[in-house]
């Protein structure tokens, strides 16, 4: 007697078969989610980044131009041409005011993490330099945005002493 060959698949084989496949798929779901929450999580400590290093140049370049300074609430900077420089902490954002003739003429944002604190210092030793320290701030439940504190130092004032040493005959 002769066998016939089998042209299908059995029940058993296809149960086998569509149990490995959503093992596969269930696995790939799981992989692609945690990439997807990668590649956010990358692309705000980038942002993130950027607004720190935008802030660091914004003040350090106010700070050297300003003739005098004054920590309240935020941090006000007084320049030469009569515009007074208003930085003030609101969480998550530090931002930057431009006052002439008591009228704000330009603003900036610099977006912190959501579980941050920003605090402008004044040092005692030496009161030409300027302080803003960022630190993360644990909240319950929620991780940590921010890894580590950043600190911004400036020098206030130092455009007219610099001006001074061009280093021509005296």
């Amino acid at each position: 007697m002769k066998r016939r060959q089998r042209l299908g698949k059995t029940l058993l084989e296809m149960v086998v078969i569509i149990s490995i496949m959503s093992i596969v798929v269930g696995m790939s779901a799981t992989s692609l989610a945690a990439a997807f929450r990668l590649r956010q999580q990358m692309s705000r400590d980038g942002e993130q980044a950027a607004a720190l290093a935008r802030l660091n140049l914004r003040l350090r370049q106010d700070a050297h131009e300003a003739k005098s300074m004054s920590i309240q609430e935020g941090c006000e900077l007084q320049l030469a041409d009569g515009r007074d420089i208003h930085y003030r902490f609101e969480a998550p954002n530090v931002f930057r005011e431009v006052h002439q003739a008591g009228a704000v003429v330009h603003r900036d944002r610099f977006l912190m993490p959501r579980s941050s604190t920003a605090e402008f210092q004044a040092n005692a030793e030496e009161p030409r330099l300027l302080r803003l320290v960022i630190q993360p701030v644990e909240l319950p439940g929620r991780k940590l945005e921010m890894p580590r504190r950043a600190t911004i130092e400036a020098a206030v004032n130092t455009r007219p002493a610099l001006a001074g040493t061009g280093g021509g005959d005296e």
